[in-house]
């Protein structure tokens, strides 16, 4: 069995604490790529909820003294607390101020020698499939196969949840129908095939971190997500059988590794 490891260490910046009489002006400490004014507000409201300026179960300030103290307009805050709220960091009701929801609960996920990740909190997980046996065309996917780039590969997709919320997005491709195991799990939860895992005699794997696609984050229900990624190939005697790509959110998931992985 073979196995090299890429890693890409990425810096975050420490939260700025506010002093007493300060406004709560657009964070600059706070990394963005977009140049929309409410991505802008999310981004500083999110680095606060985060920081424990906010606890949870505590109801925000209104959205007119939100929008003046970071420095938006009104309809601007407005939007970035919609954007939080589809990442499960808020709850807003028309009767209510918005409040903050429980923090969610981090993951430790043990990256193996037969290169899968297992989570250390099986209780709590489960999935939301996305594509099932769907016939799709990733160049990617293809290369690690011995394909061509326009090869059309089996495709199966889910999206992983710890406490019903996402922690990675997992897609397998295979240039053979894969037969999952009674069709009851995920791969990260179970083995992923009811026959090739099994007689797999290597595999390589290799992960770094980088930022989510627009499409990651929309699965993921994040924003300017920064990922881990993993990238398997499984083979049978020598000849590659199977390329799956896991996408882990990197602020809710640590990955461990075993010392022969």
């Amino acid at each position: 069995m073979h196995a090299d490891a890429d890693h890409v260490k990425e810096e975050v910046a420490e939260p700025m604490t506010r002093q007493p009489g300060q406004q709560w002006l657009v964070r600059q400490d706070v990394r963005m790529t977009s140049h929309h004014p409410h991505e802008h507000a999310a981004a500083a409201l999110r680095a606060d909820i985060t920081a424990g300026t906010f606890a949870p179960g505590e109801a925000l300030p209104g959205q007119r003294e939100l929008a003046e103290k970071y420095g938006v307009a009104q309809n601007t805050m407005g939007q970035a607390l919609r954007l939080l709220e589809a990442e499960g960091l808020v709850e807003m009701s028309p009767r209510r101020r918005t409040r903050v929801l429980q923090s969610f609960p981090h993951l430790e996920a043990r990256l193996s020698r037969d290169g899968l990740l297992w989570p250390a909190d099986v209780d709590n997980l489960g999935y939301s499939d996305l594509r099932a046996g769907a016939r799709s065309v990733n160049p990617q996917a293809a290369e690690a196969l011995t394909r061509p780039p326009t090869a059309r590969l089996f495709e199966a997709q889910a999206v992983l949840l710890h406490a019903g919320t996402p922690w990675a997005l997992q897609t397998l491709f295979t240039a053979a129908a894969a037969r999952s195991i009674g069709g009851k799990h995920a791969v990260t939860v179970e083995p992923f095939l009811a026959e090739g895992a099994k007689r797999e005699t290597a595999h390589s794997s290799r992960w770094s971190a980088r930022s989510a696609t627009a499409e990651e984050n929309r699965l993921l229900r994040g924003h300017g997500l920064t990922v881990q990624e993993v990238r398997r190939v499984g083979y049978i005697d020598e000849r590659p059988n199977s390329y799956l790509l896991t996408v882990v959110r990197a602020d809710r998931v640590t990955i461990l590794m075993d010392s022969d992985s």
